[in-house]
């Protein structure tokens, strides 16, 4: 039943990004990376992590990022995980989370985690980014969106392709 809550929870923060003031989510204090050209990947999963953390879910498992090789997930740099951390004071660096024979669990208190992942993200040109973002919960893995970002000049736009593909 806990796996299905994290799982009907990540799939909202998935569904698109409302207002974090009106969602009484956590506010980000920092100015949002999407204002910053040289690094999509980290704006899309901000971007995400966003629409997360704006959701009104309690008891929220613990939450890690990471970036999907086509093998498995991996950490972000330390740099970037720094930047997230800084705005998202309830993500974990993707180190407090292992993966286990029972799915993603966080290593200090062993309960199930929630893993958002970035994969197959690639820049046709410097103003133009598309890339897949889903999440496992615990042992269930959500369906993958396609992004596409466009940098107008001053800020990172996303769409969300209604379309899922199934992890």
């Amino acid at each position: 039943m806990r796996n299905w809550l994290i799982v009907a929870a990540g799939s909202l923060a998935l569904a698109g990004c409302a207002p974090l003031a009106e969602q009484g989510g956590q506010m980000p204090t920092m100015p949002a990376l999407a204002g910053q050209q040289g690094n999509p990947r980290l704006a899309l999963l901000e971007h995400v992590l966003t629409g997360y953390f704006a959701s009104d879910i309690s008891n929220r498992p613990t939450i890690c990022a990471a970036v999907h090789d086509g093998r498995e997930e991996d950490a972000l740099t330390p740099e970037d995980e720094i930047a997230l951390i800084e705005r998202f004071d309830r993500l974990a660096p993707l180190s407090r989370c292992t993966l286990t024979p029972e799915g993603w669990r966080d290593m200090e208190t062993e309960e199930p985690a929630l893993v958002f992942s970035l994969h197959s993200f690639s820049c046709a040109a410097p103003d133009r980014c598309t890339g897949w973002a889903g999440y496992t919960a615990g042992a269930a893995a959500s369906m993958s969106y396609l992004y596409t970002m466009e940098w107008g000049g001053n800020t990172w736009t996303f769409a969300r392709d209604p379309r899922a593909l199934a992890q």
